[in-house]
């Protein structure tokens, strides 16, 4: 009777494995160089997880760009094969702004997505090495390089940029020439308030200037808040 038992034991622990095993090789396959169908799949299982949150944020003003904050709250991240990371940003008031979702696929390069919602508009970002393609709405907007600059997806000429400077306490945005807006830069090992400002100043807007204010900036302050891969951090610095 004892033998019997640690027999089946034996066979329990040996197909529990062999599933891990498997699981473990069907996940590093399906995650290792995904394509499109499997991203755009991926998002929409992402926008499903996050969608309670989605529909507590607050009407989208204007003003509301003023208001945004660094705090990140229903901040959950898993490392694992696949990393995954979500949570959402508030204003200053603790008010939901954007909502957000990011999905890290399997690789020690930069192959990942980003998916972030204002209670009016979708931001989407296709994170790889050289550049990160940001859609809004479902349009193609640009492509952020690793110094900041976007560019137009089909004559690479420059749309925006945020400056990153290493002497300054705020990262300036840039739209042909005009200085926009003014983010700021965490100090590092300095803890954030709640109540501070994501932005330092925001100047007076033309329609369309809101639209790349914020492609950049979600992606400024997020791009710190996801676990990319650490020994290509330095890329985007």
């Amino acid at each position: 009777m004892g033998n019997m038992f640690m027999f089946i034991i034996t066979i329990l622990i040996l197909t529990g494995v062999t599933f891990a095993i498997i699981f473990a090789m069907y996940m590093i396959l399906t995650n290792f160089t995904p394509g499109q169908s499997k991203v755009q799949s991926d998002v929409e299982k992402m926008k499903s997880e996050i969608q309670p949150w989605m529909e507590e944020l607050v009407e989208w003003r204007k003003e509301e760009l003023n208001l945004l904050s660094f705090n990140n709250i229903n901040k959950q991240i898993k490392k694992g094969i696949v990393k995954t990371a979500k949570g959402i940003l508030t204003s200053i008031y603790q008010e939901p702004l954007i909502a957000y979702s990011f999905k890290q696929y399997f690789g020690k390069k930069k192959n990942a997505v980003l998916y972030a919602r204002t209670a009016d508009r979708e931001f989407q970002y296709r994170i790889r090495d050289k550049a990160v393609a940001v859609s809004v709405d479902g349009q193609l907007l640009g492509l952020i390089q690793k110094d900041g600059r976007l560019l137009d997806p089909e004559t690479k000429q420059l749309t925006a940029r945020i400056s990153r400077t290493d002497d300054e306490l705020t990262l300036p945005i840039i739209i042909k020439d005009r200085e926009v807006a003014g983010l700021l830069k965490p100090i590092a090992g300095q803890p954030l308030s709640s109540t501070d400002r994501a932005f330092e100043f925001v100047n007076q807007m033309e329609p369309a200037d809101e639209e790349l204010i914020l492609s950049l900036s979600i992606w400024e302050i997020l791009r710190k808040e996801v676990p990319l891969p650490v020994l290509e951090e330095k890329d985007f610095v």
